[in-house]
């Protein structure tokens, strides 16, 4: 993946994860575990990815490799910003104890 593509899905998501951290903290007071965020952020895959193959037929799906390779990209960035949000949300934390 060039930094091109990473930046650019980067930019895309990064709202959704600090918006994930944010809706969970408000209704559970602590931060997701990585389990739960990414059960979470899971919902929304789609969105970044494209529709599965099960749409092919009406001109609207992607191949199973490529709908594959745009995940694993996906994954990566998300894994990096939800490490971002950790360590942002626990310095803050710092601050306020």
């Amino acid at each position: 993946m060039d930094m091109s593509d990473f930046d650019g899905i980067k930019r895309d998501i990064s709202l959704k994860v600090e918006h994930i951290f944010e809706v969970y903290e408000n209704e559970h007071y602590c931060m997701p575990t990585m389990e739960e965020f990414r059960a979470l952020f899971n919902e929304h895959i789609d969105e970044y990815v494209g529709p599965d193959d099960s749409l092919r037929g009406s001109g609207l799906g992607m191949p199973s490799d490529l709908k594959q390779r745009r995940e694993q990209k996906v994954w990566r960035v998300v894994s990096e910003l939800e490490a971002e949000q950790r360590t942002l949300r626990s310095d803050e934390d710092s601050y306020t104890t």
